[in-house]
């Protein structure tokens, strides 16, 4: 029973509520942006997100005023920037394609994140991770493989998503050496409300034509999500839930299913497939490593 309600453990089972919560949310947003603009979608996300971002901050030991002094303002911009882009993007992209197939392709995000590393942080990728990478860039391929049945427009918009959000990832480790998860979050909020207000005030609908329940339980939604991600994160290390994210795919395939009636083809599945392993495996890989150089450095001291 200690062990049931050990910190790691907590922290798994938000990391997999929050998946669970995304992938509810996608189905929403997917029901809204057949009535509504995206850009009043994306304004009212943002503005609830920066009422309980700045509700949190306020709340912390350092306040409101701590949490916006920053080590790099440039750098949580262009998170907040990045991130913006990859909610567009994604919120775009159910006007094309079905919840299993966007999610899929999203999911090559952490594939991307790391071969960018190589070349953004000057990470070293040994053969092995080199070939997992190529794995998934295979079954990346298969999903969209042009003339294939989810190619065309909707393809190419979640491809730029789950590069957005790749960068996003490693523009967030690289603040992370500056900024707490609270700053972190604040700045998401604030830039993505000054990127989405303008345009979200020219495309406000008649109040009477709003779907105030459906818009507030995807706000509400997007709130919960990203609290439980927050929490996994504060309760137990982010290798140790990190391969929990793929379960967001499993969980859009019935959610979609039952609220669209859309099943994923085999092409999808047999793509869907690669990407999670590759992805498991490097992480598994990056984890095994950093072990590794904890261990050589522990050592090294004792070493003659």
């Amino acid at each position: 029973m200690v062990s049931a309600l050990s910190p790691r453990v907590l922290g798994i089972f938000f990391a997999i509520a929050a998946t669970l919560i995304f992938s509810m949310q996608d189905a929403m947003t997917k029901q809204l942006v057949e009535t509504h603009s995206v850009w009043f979608i994306l304004m009212a996300r943002y503005w609830v997100h920066l009422i309980v971002a700045t509700g949190w901050a306020a709340s912390t030991r350092k306040g409101l005023a701590g949490t916006l002094r920053t080590g790099n303002l440039k750098l949580q911009i262009t998170r907040g920037a990045l991130l913006f882009a990859e909610i567009s993007l994604i919120t775009i992209s159910f006007s094309f394609l079905g919840l299993a197939e966007v999610t899929a392709v999203l999911m090559a995000h952490p594939l991307i994140a790391t071969a960018l590393a190589v070349f953004i942080l000057g990470e070293p990728v040994g053969w092995r991770r080199v070939t997992a990478l190529l794995v998934g860039m295979i079954g990346l391929l298969i999903i969209v493989q042009p003339g294939g049945d989810i190619w065309g427009p909707g393809a190419l918009v979640v491809l730029a998503a789950a590069v957005s959000f790749g960068l996003y990832q490693l523009f967030t480790r690289m603040a992370s050496a500056h900024d707490g998860p609270v700053t972190h979050f604040f700045y998401v909020g604030l830039i993505g409300t000054i990127m989405s207000t303008y345009m979200g005030l020219q495309h406000v609908p008649a109040v009477e034509t709003i779907n105030w329940t459906l818009l507030s339980l995807v706000c509400l939604s997007s709130m919960c999500a990203h609290f439980s991600l927050m929490k996994a994160l504060s309760l137990t290390m982010a290798s140790d839930i990190q391969p929990f994210a793929y379960l967001q795919l499993v969980w859009a395939i019935p959610v979609g299913f039952v609220v669209f009636g859309d099943l994923p083809t085999s092409t999808t599945l047999l793509g869907a497939v690669l990407i999670v392993g590759a992805g498991l495996f490097t992480l598994f890989r990056q984890r095994k490593v950093q072990e590794q150089v904890a261990t050589d450095t522990v050592k090294a001291p004792n070493t003659p």
